[in-house]
């Protein structure tokens, strides 16, 4: 019988967990790849789980088990109608054009709510089912629930998204869900069967109060324990306790994909690991001892708060292990205490439904609070401090007073501001400000972590303030000149090397860099410097001395450019030229016109067009031929926008381009390798592809701003080529390796083409 109980309870957990990446992956090339739609995905599912919980818990609770049979059966049969998944991009378009969080919200629910909300009633549901066949304590059960859900996140982008395209994956949801469909009614079966066979009193009509064995009439022992008034102050503890660990979990999955990539990987790693913590702390025997978990999470928290505080860049694969350890450790100490509050076994869909509680309103705070109330990713530091309160609730401290909990907030508080002047202090005498902040945080973490780790409440205020100031006041901060946080992120103007350049800042991604000397303020810098690769391209500068700019000399282009940024690369517009910028996000739009130059420099006989949204929406609902040259210049952070990358969107970039127009892809990228990948689709395309990495910078070109930079360049028409190489030789033809598979919009493997 438990076979039974526990495979049902499996399987609807791997289906549920292998639904959740799937059909964010639908939605999140539809709205440019931003981190912000995998947090609104994620609030999606909790509350879909929520809902399925309150269902369970109502149902559980206040009707036979009969009429929960049927019922269930019903729902099940409900959603088999809706299958397989599907999105409606159309539907996805109009919604996010009136509201991104709402749109987004609307759009999964109508295309997977019924079936996702009926395989996450299945877990309480199912192991209620198993207590009322005689099982006292099933809360073990748990354990097959996560251990389904982490096979179906890690299996996701390791063995699912390498092999299946989108369309197979719906084929394969939908058989999987066949199968559960069968085991449900198995475990249906199986259940009026063995309650046939207990006392007459135990299988009464009406709803049960408690949950009696096998068997048995109901004893003292069937009823909770927990006093009445008690119970209050119970559930406020579970849902805090839910609460930190889920924040945390949006928080540090926000903060990795912002610089990496909003990609299934680092999507489901992280919850991954949230998921293995309930299997830690709900089994039945202690794997890891309270006072292990207590110390790894105080290790892990000072660790992160001086990655952040110093903004470390990388390498990629030891930030995420950092943030992801780090999780693992606070969602382990908080479900642990979870797991030693459990009730009794007659309340047990009312503690899971508070624990739903809990993550929603963690989901809450992420996606749709903190953006509005916060100029910056705050509620990470917040979340952190919240989980290492944890560390306070698994027994290995013993309870506070409410004067030691006083002294021990005013310490930690009192840790952050001495931190804070400090730095400031060492800024006011001119002190580097790096040097400075690295070596206050660097002594105050350490000193939190060794003196402070055995005041629980003491080390959380205190890691929790010094993070808070870390990001408010650390480097840079000063040199800021706006703010501004809007679904997509925070974007920051910077001030650079005492005001020479303001750059734009996307997390730790240098997004356009301008000159404030207004001699030289129209010359491209960074990935645009006119000796790298997009000066070969797009060059010469016309404005520079020696430089014919008549019509003549350099003929007019019509230019699209994905991606708008500061609008560096109008510094090589001429004369009669025509740009077209496609920006997915109305900020920068802002931003690049109010605190940048650019735009405003371009010489008075050329046009200019900005079109807001997505670049490839709106290249297929345009004209044709519009273009002699394209350039896909398109990032989120450092991360690739998928949808951009595709056997599908280079045919619809070709529409748009005149006969024998450049294609150009920039594709420098810290953490993805990309050339194999466009050059796959550029011999898909029948184009022509040559290549130059720009890789050696020299130190006269360095003091200038110029920075290393990959770019390709494709078309049609060999000639066209021809003449970019004899300009520079470092151009090379680009070829895919042996075996290199064309990215569409039904597969992509952007596992395989990041640098671990």
């Amino acid at each position: 019988m438990t076979v039974r109980f526990a495979a049902t309870i499996f399987v609807s957990a791997t289906l549920l967990f292998a639904c959740q990446p799937m059909v964010a992956r639908m939605i999140v090339p539809l709205l440019g790849g931003a981190p912000a739609v995998w947090i609104v995905c994620s609030l999606c599912f909790q509350a879909l789980v929520l809902a399925g919980y309150l269902y369970a818990h109502l149902v559980g609770s206040r009707v036979s088990v009969r009429t929960q049979v049927a019922l269930q059966i019903a729902l099940v049969g409900a959603a088999l109608l809706v299958l397989p998944v599907t999105v409606d991009e159309r539907l996805v378009v109009e919604l996010t054009a009136k509201s991104y969080s709402l749109g987004v919200l609307v759009v999964l629910l109508k295309s997977v709510g019924l079936p996702f909300f009926v395989l996450s009633t299945s877990a309480p549901l199912v192991q209620r089912w198993f207590a009322e066949a005689g099982e006292k304590d099933p809360y073990f059960l748990y354990a097959a629930s996560n251990a389904g859900s982490m096979l179906a996140l890690l299996g996701y982008p390791f063995l699912v998204e390498p092999v299946l395209g989108l369309s197979a994956q719906t084929r394969a949801l939908q058989i999987g869900y066949v199968a559960y469909a069968v085991l449900v009614g198995v475990c249906a079966f199986t259940l009026v069967n063995l309650r046939r066979t207990l006392a007459p009193a135990d299988v009464a009509d009406g709803p049960p109060a408690t949950l009696p064995s096998a068997g048995a009439s109901r004893t003292a022992d069937d009823v909770d324990p927990t006093p009445p008034s008690e119970r209050w102050r119970q559930r406020l503890v579970w849902v805090a306790l839910a609460f930190a660990p889920s924040s945390l979990l949006l928080g540090a999955t926000q903060y990795i994909t912002t610089d990496i990539a909003s990609v299934p990987l680092l999507w489901v790693l992280p919850l991954a690991v949230y998921l293995a913590s309930f299997i830690v702390a709900f089994a039945k025997k202690e794997l890891v001892s309270q006072n292990v978990v207590s110390r790894a999470l105080a290790f892990a928290a000072a660790v992160v708060t001086m990655s952040i505080a110093a903004e470390l860049p990388g390498p990629a694969w030891l930030l995420v292990l950092l943030h992801v350890f780090l999780l693992f450790a606070a969602a382990v100490a908080c479900h642990r205490a979870l797991a030693n509050r459990r009730p009794h076994v007659s309340r047990l869909t009312e503690f899971y439904l508070l624990l739903s509680v809990g993550g929603v309103l963690g989901g809450i705070f992420n996606g749709l609070v903190a953006p509005v109330i916060f100029s910056d990713l705050y509620e990470y530091p917040i979340a952190l401090g919240l989980a290492c309160l944890g560390r306070a609730a698994i027994g290995d401290a013993k309870p506070s007073s409410r004067a030691h909990v006083a002294k021990d907030v005013a310490f930690g508080v009192g840790l952050a501001v001495v931190a804070l002047v400090l730095v400031k202090l060492g800024d006011a005498l001119h002190v580097d400000v790096n040097t400075a902040f690295l070596s206050v945080f660097g002594l105050a973490t350490a000193f939190a972590f060794t003196w402070s780790a055995k005041h629980p409440v003491r080390y959380a205020v205190g890691v929790g303030g010094i993070l808070l100031a870390a990001i408010a006041f650390g480097p840079g901060v000063r040199d800021i000149i706006h703010k501004e946080r809007d679904f997509f992120g925070v974007l920051k103007v910077r001030r650079f090397e005492d005001d020479r350049y303001r750059i734009l800042v996307f997390g730790t991604t240098i997004h356009g860099a301008q000159k404030t000397d207004p001699a030289t303020r129209r010359s491209p810098v960074i990935n645009f410097f006119p000796t790298g690769p997009a000066g070969d391209l797009l060059g010469p500068l016309p404005w520079a001395p020696g430089v014919d700019a008549s019509p003549s000399a350099l003929p007019a282009r019509r230019i699209g450019v994905i991606g708008l940024g500061i609008g560096g690369l109008t510094g090589y517009a001429r004369p009669g030229d025509e740009w077209t910028y496609f920006e997915l996000n109305p900020t920068i739009v802002r931003i690049a016109k109010d605190h940048y130059t650019f735009l405003k420099d371009m010489p008075p006989t050329s046009k200019l067009a900005i079109e807001t949204g997505d670049a490839r929406l709106r290249l297929r609902d345009g004209a044709a031929s519009r273009f002699d040259i394209l350039v896909m210049d398109a990032f989120s952070s450092d991360a690739i926008p998928v949808h951009l990358m595709t056997r599908e969107a280079i045919a619809i970039n070709l529409r748009a381009l005149a006969p024998g127009g450049l294609l150009i892809a920039h594709i420098s990228n810290r953490h993805v390798r990309l050339a194999p990948v466009v050059a796959a689709l550029a011999k898909d395309a029948g184009l022509h592809a040559i290549a130059r990495w720009d890789g050696t910078v020299s130190a006269e070109e360095k003091a200038a701003f110029k920075v290393a930079s990959h770019w390709v360049a494709m078309s049609t028409s060999p000639e066209v080529l021809d003449a970019i190489k004899g300009k520079n030789t470092q151009w090379k033809p680009l070829e895919p390796p042996p075996g290199e598979k064309v990215w569409t919009d039904d597969f992509s493997d952007l596992l395989g083409a990041m640098k671990l």
